[in-house]
């Protein structure tokens, strides 16, 4: 595993996926003319399902949902499509590039207002949109943590809070001055409108408009007057870079979108120890991280069968879609439909993918499964409509009713396997051969009293395997 993770992460040997722009305005013949960013989503599942830099995409995936930015707001494609390459290409760099050039993106200057913030007038306040979801939700959290992801407590065991208001409006300070370079050989302004934005070059800094006077960010630092955006961006950063809780922070989520949505202390410690010093020195190396993360003993426990109860995350609809249909094996009859209808599914599910609902993702990373002490970050979306949207969804594809979205289904090299060779073998594609001794007797018994007469007879054995093993809780939750 240690060598498959050196080679996902070597883009020579594993060239990255791409992401070609998509033309605005569409032409009439491609699959989504009314609908651009439904292009864009096709181009998301292509590569989900097609590319071979997995792990690549999985890590992007996971800071997309932590750097949360939204169709509901990004309406055009040119606009929203440089920011998945964007994190595509920093996936395994170092958090504090994937920070700035986040920051700088003019996707994210467009979804937190950051683009045209400009100094405030005299007894006003500057936006604080993006300054404020920056410390909360993308790196720092609202309370101080220990390094086990725990939190710091006062004399009177209480939380004590990261930050304050003043704290957010000095950033907020520090933030402005930035707007979109100009396209098209239009004249550099300020404030730029979104029609004239080059959505494929950071933004750029017009310090005229910046905020000059001496601004007090965490733990006492103080930018000095007189400073330029540029200067005063590239402090705010290593500011919030070289706080102690964004270790935890960021490694806690990380360790939940890619392995357990309920890591142990000790696990949460492990992994901020490597993302302070990567064994060279380096803070934030996002592959050192990653790769301790995957290779990690507690997440290496379900490879034998042995996780404990609470172990594990629910697959979130894309991951569910994306895995029935790799696992399964599909071929493209349609280039222009190829994907068209998975975004939907995904959205009858409850997660429409590039469309977040809000800064705050599908679901929060510390949801709680109600009635219990599991975190479950995933079973926000999960209801009762939403689980039978599932179970159907997986109907559909055994019965090959994707060739509308330009996806055939083959179960026919499966027709005709014994029972429990058929089981066995949907358990080691599926379940890496952790399926238990109880799921296995009772799918092999209810298959093995369908007829099995004639060849429909078998496909209709074969299709009933793989809904069983498919719609099980435990496919479902990621072991």
């Amino acid at each position: 595993m240690s060598g498959y993770i050196d080679e996902q992460m070597d883009p020579v040997r594993t060239p990255p996926s791409t992401w070609p722009d998509v033309p605005n305005p569409l032409p009439a013949t491609t699959p989504c003319p009314n609908f651009p960013l439904g292009c864009l989503q096709q181009n998301w599942f292509h590569n989900a399902l097609l590319g071979g830099d997995q792990l690549r995409q999985r890590t992007a995936f996971a800071n997309s949902q932590i750097w949360v930015i939204s169709g509901i707001t990004i309406t055009t494609p040119d606009a929203y499509n440089p920011y998945i390459r964007m994190l595509n290409n920093d996936a395994f760099t170092t958090y504090d590039k994937l920070m700035k050039d986040v920051t700088l993106s003019p996707g994210m200057g467009w979804y937190l207002d950051m683009a045209n913030s400009a100094k405030a007038a005299n007894g006003a306040i500057a936006n604080e949109n993006y300054a404020r979801e920056l410390m909360q939700l993308f790196t720092l959290g609202t309370f101080l943590l220990n390094d086990n992801g725990t939190l710091k407590l006062d004399t009177s065991g209480n939380p004590i809070p990261t930050y304050d208001e003043p704290t957010i409006q000095n950033f907020a300070r520090a933030f402005t001055g930035w707007t979109y370079k100009t396209c098209c050989g239009n004249p550099q302004t300020f404030p730029t409108s979104t029609s004239k934005a080059d959505w494929t070059t950071s933004m750029v800094s017009v310090d005229a408009q910046h905020d000059t006077g001496s601004k007090t960010l965490l733990n006492g630092q103080v930018l000095a007057a007189s400073r330029t955006a540029q200067q005063d961006l590239d402090d705010a950063m290593a500011n919030i870079f070289n706080h102690p809780n964004l270790p935890p922070f960021v490694s806690k989520q990380l360790i939940q979108h890619l392995v357990t949505s309920n890591p142990s202390q000790a696990y949460v410690a492990r992994i901020s120890a490597v993302f302070k010093n990567n064994g060279l020195g380096v803070r934030g190396d996002l592959k050192a991280v990653i790769k301790a993360i995957l290779l990690d003993a507690e997440a290496r426990q379900g490879d034998s069968g042995n996780a404990p109860a609470g172990f594990g995350h629910l697959r979130e609809p894309v991951l569910l879609m994306t895995g029935t249909l790799r696992g399964l094996g599909f071929t493209v009859n349609d280039t222009n439909l190829f994907a068209n209808g998975l975004a939907n599914s995904g959205s009858q599910m409850g997660q429409n993918v590039l469309f977040s609902p809000s800064v705050f993702n599908y679901f929060p990373p510390d949801y709680t499964i109600p009635d219990t002490s599991v975190l479950g970050p995933e079973f926000a979306i999960l209801n009762t409509s939403s689980t039978l949207t599932r179970a159907n969804w997986i109907d559909s594809v055994v019965r090959n009713s994707l060739t509308a979205q330009g996806i055939t289904v083959d179960v026919t090299p499966l027709r005709g396997i014994p029972p429990d060779q058929l089981t066995d073998q949907l358990g080691l594609t599926f379940m890496h051969g952790q399926m238990s001794a109880n799921m296995r007797n009772a799918i092999i018994s209810t298959i093995s009293k369908l007829p099995n007469s004639t060849p429909a007879d078998q496909d209709g054995r074969t299709r009933t395997a793989i809904y069983l093993v498919l719609t099980s809780s435990q496919y479902q939750i990621v072991q």
